[in-house]
């Protein structure tokens, strides 16, 4: 249920194609930035992750989980779902653009070890897979802070 509720955030909040610009098929991501840098644990608040993405075939979204972020304080892998990508932005030309995830801070919990009894801190692994089965590269976040 969890990983479900959590892909279902994911969105596209621009796609441009630039048909003189060839991309690389293996698509690449970079980290832009990510607000709030601090939020309660379990509250209803949202971080809102940016990311830069490119791709030169414009594979990317197929809607089944392709973008998968780990919480590195674990080792379980979180699938997102990419849309996909409207035919009238000529995906095949190649893409690039930010994709925007809202996640859940529901879902964010303070580790109940005894050196995190009111703070604790968080970055998130993130990685893309394209139609072809082609993985980008891996982006860290900065680092989330949680409070009780």
């Amino acid at each position: 249920m969890r990983k479900t509720l959590i892909g279902f955030l994911a969105i596209i909040i621009f796609v441009s194609c630039n048909k003189e610009t060839k991309y690389s098929s293996i698509p690449k991501l970079a980290f832009k930035d990510m607000t709030p840098r601090e939020v309660q644990e379990g509250s209803n608040g949202v971080i809102r992750i940016r990311l830069d993405f490119e791709d030169g075939d414009g594979n990317i979204g197929f809607n089944t989980p392709n973008l998968f972020f780990k919480d590195n304080r674990d080792t379980a892998w979180v699938p997102f779902i990419i849309p996909d990508i409207p035919e009238k932005f000529n995906p095949s030309a190649g893409l690039k653009g930010i994709f925007q995830i809202d996640y859940d801070a529901a879902f964010l919990l303070i580790r109940v070890d005894s050196l995190n009894r009111d703070r604790d801190t968080l970055t998130w692994d993130i990685y893309m897979m394209d139609k072809a089965g082609n993985k980008s590269n891996i982006v860290t976040t900065d680092t989330l802070y949680l409070t009780r």
